[in-house]
């Protein structure tokens, strides 16, 4: 006798994507790729910064997370927004009194409407999955950012019986009482909390939080195997450079364009160094708006370095898809990326590369592959340590190519088993209960 009981299963994503984050978009991918593998007929939704973006990249019914005006980049100026009341508030923003009458007038107000529509996009889901991602920490946007939202949307869940799972999320920095005050409550109203690395979940130990919690690799390791390309024995090499917008005042949240320059200025002397041993270079972004100008700057650093370049000896790849990155990784020998996940993809595509790391998440990340040694601060390497490294990777890629093999295989076997504990495994019943 058929069941005609049966409904499919609906699950929401959560996550400060959306504005071209290759890193987020790889993770939420890979987690929409293992919810089909164990429910084909799943319906999907996400929760993120720009709805809009989220629907066309993954192909998900989307909603906002919080109230955000419409952004628009602009190369010289950075992040800015369309619409002049939007400009209006930033201005309101910037002076104390006129900050606490805007607040209480306009954003408290079209705080209280979201929240009753948010209760309205979570009416019938069955999970809702922080998905991913460095999530718990305050760095851009303070308190009120995504710890706020967090907290926000685990209570929502809680009140409409909507199982909140945290799945593999990094943490810190947390700077504040209040920031710190959001993450700890959220995190106590989650039915499931795993972390992507053993520093995270200290970290979140250290700040109080002494309840359980699980270690998984990042989501982004899971994502469906692609058709790489073997490397060859080959000289030149090709060698995938990763930049990226570290201090650039157009939009990171610490503005030092002395800090940005001179790391600018020494990634390109290493450019330098390895087109005069004849490598050919690609240049990548791992984030698809941002990492483009930072991109245009180290060409114009080459130019006033007057470096000599064979014709098509150095190519920019313009990835803005998950799949257009990865393509473009799997064609390079030997990489350096700054990004996190472009370090993920390299390792994930068994890629050799060098990790120039601007946070405690990438050295846990080359540690967890055993890849240590390849791992350098970006701000202060040198450029003779640089190309050292660069060459013993080069000497050694073979042996290193088969550690990532085998360590791929060990992460995405650890990301199969914490899929199983929070959605089943056999995609016709679903779990009662996480634990």
């Amino acid at each position: 006798m058929m069941d005609h009981s049966y409904s499919p299963i609906k699950i929401g994503l959560l996550g400060p994507f959306g504005f071209g984050n290759l890193g987020d978009a790889a993770i939420q991918q890979a987690m929409i790729e293992n919810i089909g593998k164990r429910y084909p007929d799943a319906e999907v939704y996400g929760f993120s910064l720009n709805p809009e973006d989220t629907e066309k990249r993954h192909g998900i019914k989307s909603f906002p997370i919080t109230r955000m005006p419409r952004k628009i980049w602009d190369e010289g100026q950075g992040w800015g927004y369309r619409s002049r009341l939007a400009r209006l508030s930033l201005r309101l923003e910037s002076n104390v009194f006129t900050r606490l009458v805007y607040r209480i007038l306009f954003r408290v107000p079209s705080e209280i409407v979201l929240i009753f529509k948010s209760m309205k996009n979570l009416q019938g889901l069955d999970y809702l999955i922080v998905s991913g991602g460095g999530q718990l920490d305050d760095y851009w946007g303070g308190a009120w950012g995504h710890p706020y939202v967090l907290f926000k949307w685990a209570i929502l869940a809680r009140l409409l019986r909507v199982r909140f799972l945290v799945v593999s999320v990094g943490a810190g920095p947390l700077r504040s009482f209040l920031s710190k005050l959001f993450v700890k409550s959220a995190l106590s109203l989650a039915s499931y909390r795993s972390f992507r690395d053993e520093d995270s979940k200290s970290f979140i130990k250290n700040i109080g939080f002494d309840h359980w919690g699980y270690v998984y690799p990042d989501l982004a390791l899971s994502l469906q195997a692609r058709n790489g390309h073997k490397t060859k024995e080959r000289s030149p090499l090709t060698v995938g450079i990763g930049p990226m917008s570290y201090f650039d005042s157009r939009v990171w949240p610490e503005k030092d364009n002395e800090v940005y320059r001179g790391y600018l200025d020494r990634l390109a002397q290493f450019v330098s160094r390895i087109i005069k041993q004849n490598h050919r270079v690609v240049f990548f972004p791992g984030e698809a708006v941002h990492d483009m100008p930072v991109i245009d700057d180290l060409r114009k650093v080459l130019d006033e370095k007057r470096v000599r370049m064979k014709k098509n000896q150095l190519e920019v790849a313009a990835a803005t898809t998950v799949d257009t990155l990865t393509d473009v990784l799997s064609h390079c020998d030997v990489l350096v990326a700054s990004r996190y996940h472009g370090v993920l993809l390299a390792q994930l595509l068994h890629r050799p590369v060098i990790a120039l790391s601007y946070h405690k998440k990438i050295e846990a990340l080359m540690a967890d592959a055993g890849q240590s040694k390849y791992c350098l601060d970006i701000n202060g390497f040198n450029v003779e340590t640089l190309v050292e490294r660069f060459e013993n990777l080069v000497a050694d890629r073979k042996n290193v190519e088969m550690i990532l093999t085998n360590k791929a295989r060990e992460f995405r076997a650890l990301l199969d088993q914490q899929y199983d504990k929070i959605l089943g495994s056999n995609g016709k019943s679903r779990i009662s209960q996480v634990a």
